[in-house]
């Protein structure tokens, strides 16, 4: 039997760069977000401290993010067929359903997603949650089933950084979203994962 509290992956932070290059390189608080020209190219317009600017995002880049969003929301999400443009949010089309994300919570979504790529956090797993440390700020946050302990999430209700970095660590990890990772971390499939990570954790440390 293998007895772990958690085993924290010290190529986190080359991981979470690969797999999250921010937006912008610069805090944003996001205005709009809209598709321009015949291509359809996605354009966000964001405010920083050194003014109001824009970017365009390739539409591999929005499509994962959306991805991103509504894996989060909803957990058993597996793949967007297409998506347009509307009044006060995006339609999207899903293989079994469709979703409506209002603009505010999208903009919310992509500034938080932005933070958790500047902040380059730090995500250590247990057996029933994760455990997120911000090296900049020096905060912990835990992030379970239910949401996170952070005040963006319990006050605001936003998807927050800590849950981004979370989910993107897992799927890096080939271990799906946070619900998937809870359920196998158990049995003999658990201990093997575990072993596993105990092996790259001891290479690291050069043991």
């Amino acid at each position: 039997m293998v007895h772990c509290i958690g085993i924290k992956s010290t190529h986190f932070s080359e991981k979470l760069n690969s797999e999250i290059q921010p937006l912008v390189p610069l805090e944003i608080k996001i205005e709009s977000i809209k598709l321009v020209g015949i291509a359809q190219i996605p354009q966000i317009v964001y405010i920083t401290s050194k003014g109001r600017c824009s970017t365009f995002l390739s539409k591999a880049k929005f499509l994962n993010c959306l991805l991103c969003f509504l894996q989060i929301k909803q957990r058993h999400f597996s793949k967007i067929i297409s998506y347009n443009f509307q009044t006060y949010g995006i339609n999207i089309n899903a293989e079994n359903s469709k979703y409506f994300i209002v603009y505010s919570e999208i903009h919310a979504f992509l500034e938080r997603y932005n933070r958790a790529a500047l902040e380059k956090l730090e995500v250590e797993l247990t057996a029933v949650s994760s455990v997120v440390r911000n090296p900049i700020k020096g905060t912990v946050a835990e992030v379970n089933n239910l949401g996170c302990s952070c005040p963006d999430m319990v006050y605001r209700h936003n998807v927050c950084k800590h849950q981004i970095a979370t989910h993107l660590y897992l799927q890096s990890n080939g271990w799906g979203s946070l619900a998937e990772y809870l359920q196998q971390n158990t049995g003999k499939k658990w201990e093997e994962k575990l072993l596993a990570m105990a092996e790259v954790a001891k290479y690291d440390l050069g043991i």
